[in-house]
């Protein structure tokens, strides 16, 4: 007595029981093209390596990792894709203000900044100024706590990618 039932999802106006399209859907289809067009573009912006003597430097292709990742994209966006019909959110990017776009805007300008500083600057020395702008534009005011996510977690990342996994990174005459 007395408890609160969560409130049921009443069917669509005119519905006849068919799924309706909704963002779900929209977003489920846009990250499953993304990820067939990024595995298909991995053998032309991927370069194999030189080979000495014959024979590989690594043991893993360059193209391993992007592909476990891009395939693993696919599968989730195909299960998002079968699921989404059941899903029943409003879309909410309508209400987005201002302040947020402008956010938005920054991170997608920083991302291809650092896009751009890679091959010039290295991996850790990029990695750290795009996470000390970022970390300072989403609001972080404890100073030491930004500087030392920003450098450790290149670093870190840095020497787990090329000492444990070895996978190269683009460097730089610091790193």
């Amino acid at each position: 007595m007395g408890e609160s039932q969560p409130p049921a999802v009443a069917p669509d106006a005119g519905s006849t029981g068919s799924t309706r399209w909704n963002f779900n859907h929209v977003a489920a289809l846009v990250l499953v093209l993304l990820a067939v067009a990024l595995l298909v573009a991995i053998p032309y912006q991927i370069a194999e390596p030189e080979r000495l003597f014959g024979r590989a430097l690594s043991a893993l292709s360059p193209a391993f990792y992007p592909r476990l990742v891009f395939g693993a994209l696919l599968v989730i966006a195909l299960a998002y894709l079968a699921i989404s019909g059941r899903l029943h959110e409003l879309n909410l990017f309508g209400e987005i203000d201002g302040h947020a776009w402008l956010n938005i805007g920054v991170t997608l300008a920083c991302v291809v900044a650092y896009a751009f500083a890679l091959p010039v600057l290295g991996f850790v020395p990029a990695g750290i100024a795009l996470m000390l702008v970022l970390t300072v534009l989403y609001g972080n005011r404890n100073h030491y706590l930004t500087v030392a996510v920003s450098v450790l977690a290149p670093l870190l990342i840095y020497y787990g990618a090329t000492r444990l996994l070895l996978v190269s990174l683009p460097e730089s005459r610091l790193f």
